[in-house]
């Protein structure tokens, strides 16, 4: 399970940073910001990641605790600070295909990184307008964390089967990623609103 706190400050590994297609900005500070429930999660390392550029957050990924450095235990939690973002900006509820999120193999370790190339939801926006997304996953689990969604709230092509939104892995992508559909408007507002729950 995760160890880490809301509000650590960590640095990933160059080899890490090479492998990312979506990457921190080389200046960001990068704080924990998994949620206090899942420090309870055995069995998995997972945890949130959240980078800052100017007192504003400009990244946000979802990695393995083993691909992290400490460098500071008190960076003050951001949570709140990500939950004020989730809703922000015109694109929320569009469905993104961002590809993978890897451009070259991992480092050595046990990853709890996204693979494959799935659809995104878009959950909010930063200030510079980088898009704070979640996966859609197959509708097999679901906890109170992933919000499910029927394949008729999901307008993108060939959408066949019902799915769940993984609210503990958001990423962000640039923002001219082109829009690949969205959800229907109630879909979105449901999601929106677990998103909100959760951070």
């Amino acid at each position: 399970m995760p160890t880490l706190p809301p509000g650590t400050v960590v640095a990933l590994g160059a080899d890490l940073l090479r492998s990312l297609a979506y990457p921190p900005p080389p200046q960001a500070v990068l704080l924990v910001a998994v949620h206090p429930l899942g420090l309870r999660a055995p069995g998995s390392p997972h945890t949130q990641l959240v980078g800052f550029l100017d007192g504003e957050i400009c990244w946000a990924g979802a990695l393995s605790e083993y691909q992290l450095e400490v460098l500071d235990a008190g960076g003050g939690d951001p949570r709140q600070l990500l939950a004020e973002r989730l809703g922000v900006g015109t694109r929320g509820g569009e469905v993104l295909w961002p590809g993978e999120l890897c451009r070259s193999p991992l480092p050595p370790g046990p990853s709890t990184l996204y693979r494959g190339e799935r659809p995104w939801v878009v959950l909010g926006e930063t200030v510079s307008g980088t898009l704070l997304s979640a996966p859609l996953n197959e509708a097999g689990n679901p906890k109170w964390y992933t919000p499910l969604v029927s394949r008729k709230e999901v307008l993108i092509p060939a959408s066949t089967k019902d799915a769940q939104v993984e609210l503990a892995h958001l990423w962000s992508f640039p923002p001219n990623l082109p829009r690949h559909g969205r959800l229907v408007p109630e879909a979105w507002r449901r999601v929106l609103e677990a998103a909100r729950a959760y951070f």
